[in-house]
């Protein structure tokens, strides 16, 4: 089972989701809950994520293409603000957050969804090619040192992908993709696994 499948709640660190309800309407800052190469730190909320789940879902199944939906986890995110700070943690989500954003086409979406977790529909996207993009997007971000007071940080994360079915209600896809996510965890972090 997944993270949440086991305990019940989200993990350490993690905002449930009531606490993003009040977060402004779609989008951390302005624009589109589409807006899918973010400035800083826009990217979508839970809300703007749920809104554009549905509407790429419906489309989803009236074409027949494929919607894959990962979740990203940052690696070690508790030592890092443990060991270096809450300014170094959040440096660092806003360092994955522009990665994404920059890297992801303007169809797909990136979505924070909790305290260092972030959801990324990929419409028309084959499972394969969603895990090579992730595996991408791994590799941008490990390839680039991050630096904090003077001294280099290594900043990684994990991922867990897989394919929206018809009908499904988000909370099934993304519980699929967090087992994903546990695996990739589970066998050494760094790494995207299918759900």
């Amino acid at each position: 089972q997944g993270r949440r499948g086991t305990r019940g709640h989200p993990p350490e660190g993690v905002r449930g989701a009531e606490e993003d309800e009040g977060r402004g309407d779609q989008v951390e800052g302005e624009g589109d809950p589409r807006q899918a190469r973010p400035q800083g730190t826009q990217v979508a909320n839970r809300r703007g994520l749920l809104k554009v789940f549905e509407v790429e879902r419906a489309r989803m199944e009236r074409s027949g293409n494929p919607l894959a939906v990962g979740l990203l986890d940052i690696d070690n995110f508790k030592r890092l603000n443990d060991e270096h700070g809450h300014q170094t943690g959040d440096e660092a989500l806003k360092a994955l957050a522009a990665l994404v954003g920059k890297t992801l086409r303007a169809t797909d979406l990136v979505a924070r969804y909790g305290g260092e977790e972030f959801v990324v529909l990929l419409p028309e996207t084959e499972m394969q090619n969603a895990c090579d993009i992730l595996t991408r997007l791994q590799r941008k971000l490990s390839g680039g040192l991050f630096l904090n007071e003077q001294k280099n940080l290594l900043v990684t994360f994990s991922a867990g992908v897989t394919a929206c079915g018809k009908g499904e209600a988000i909370e099934v896809v993304l519980e699929r993709a967090d087992q994903a996510l546990y695996e990739a965890k589970r066998t050494g972090k760094n790494r995207t696994c299918i759900g």
